[in-house]
């Protein structure tokens, strides 16, 4: 016997939005979308969310004050111990030391201000394929202009261990992470695609709501999940959930993020301003601009988070036609909200809010 489904079980999510308080900066925000039900949108510049970078330890980027015939592993415990007495008015947040032989810094991590800005400097010994390597993990956003200009001044530090300008021009991106954020837009609402896509996974909250999807790069036909690439997830609810304020009171944030790991030669850090879209082969848009919309529409755009395409149009007794419209409009063929004019022109924009600019300009 045929499933009824009830019109009234599937509650789409586009609700009215409250006004975002406080208002986003025009600056970061110079998208303005009105969607297909009048919905008005405010849509970010991209932004870097997390960056890796990779420098060699050789004398290049020693510190004119190094003795010349100095050892890497001296260096090293050199560098940790500058890094531990919080130079700069940094702080010194963790570190792992081995008295060795030889005497090694696993890492040292520094906090550099507000927002839990965070550098972790990490020490990896030579091996038979590759030298002695220092990485750096923070996150731009976290960091801001203040906290670039903390490490600024800790790596051209006279009487520090760093040559700031040979480390920066030999910094290598391993993987970075570029953040849109989306004012007024719930992530129920949020629809996408990828072509490479393998598995998506997906989290919902105790009330039904989906928080979070991530949408993972297929790797081979016998393993489809591997890393998530793309990860669209609830900004507010986020922040909720860790105790802390929203960032626009009740106006909803959704962020959509995608990773990125460059390859040589296009992982030099200098080379960061002039990268590749990595949103281009992302298709983002609003459900309802997908197609008339429709409670069957609807219907079928929830079911299909839990259960396979064909099973959701037999349950909802779609026709042929209809199930085939539905399934060219989860191929999201209008896509508005990651367009090239709308986003990735505006990407140094984005490295100019976080002051990630200030360190690549100092490699100029």
């Amino acid at each position: 016997m045929p499933v009824k489904i009830s019109k009234n079980k599937f509650q789409f999510y586009n609700k009215p939005q409250p006004i975002a308080k406080p208002k986003p900066l025009y600056e970061l925000f110079p998208n303005v979308i009105t969607l297909s039900d009048g919905k008005i949108i405010r849509v970010s510049v991209p932004v870097p969310d997390r960056l890796t970078l990779i420098v060699d330890i050789t004398s290049n980027i020693y510190g004119k004050n190094a003795p010349a015939d100095i050892t890497v592993a001296e260096w090293v415990k050199h560098t940790g111990d500058y890094l531990k007495d919080q130079p700069f008015n940094s702080q010194h947040v963790d570190n792992h030391y081995v008295p060795g032989p030889p005497s090694w810094y696993h890492f040292v991590m520094l906090g550099m201000g507000s927002r839990e800005s965070k550098v972790w400097f990490e020490f990896r010994k030579a091996t038979k394929k590759l030298p002695a390597r220092m990485r750096l993990t923070m996150n731009p956003r976290k960091l801001g202009p203040k906290g670039f200009k903390t490490l600024i001044n800790i790596l051209s530090d006279p009487n520090g261990p760093f040559s700031i300008k040979p480390l920066v021009k030999s910094a290598r991106v391993t993987k970075f992470d570029v953040a849109i954020d989306i004012v007024g837009l719930q992530t129920s609402d949020v629809i996408a695609f990828h072509p490479k896509q393998g598995k998506r996974s997906m989290y919902v909250g105790k009330d039904g709501v989906l928080e979070t999807l991530n949408i993972h790069r297929t790797v081979s036909a016998s393993k489809p999940a591997g890393n998530a690439m793309v990860r669209i997830y609830d900004r507010a609810r986020e922040r909720s959930d860790k105790g802390k304020p929203r960032p626009f009171g009740k106006a909803e944030v959704t962020r959509i993020e995608v990773t990125k790991a460059p390859k040589k030669p296009y992982n030099e850090f200098l080379k960061l301003p002039d990268s590749n879209d990595p949103f281009s082969e992302l298709r983002v848009g609003y459900s309802g601009d997908q197609l008339s919309p429709s409670p069957l529409w609807f219907q079928y755009f929830t079911l299909i988070r839990t259960m396979p395409q064909q099973d959701a149009a037999d349950l909802l007794q779609l026709s042929s036609g209809t199930a085939t419209s539905f399934r060219k409009a989860m191929r999201v063929p209008s896509a508005p909200l990651v367009s090239k004019i709308n986003n990735w022109e505006g990407w140094k924009e984005g490295l100019k809010y976080t002051g990630l600019n200030l360190l690549i300009n100092v490699g100029k």
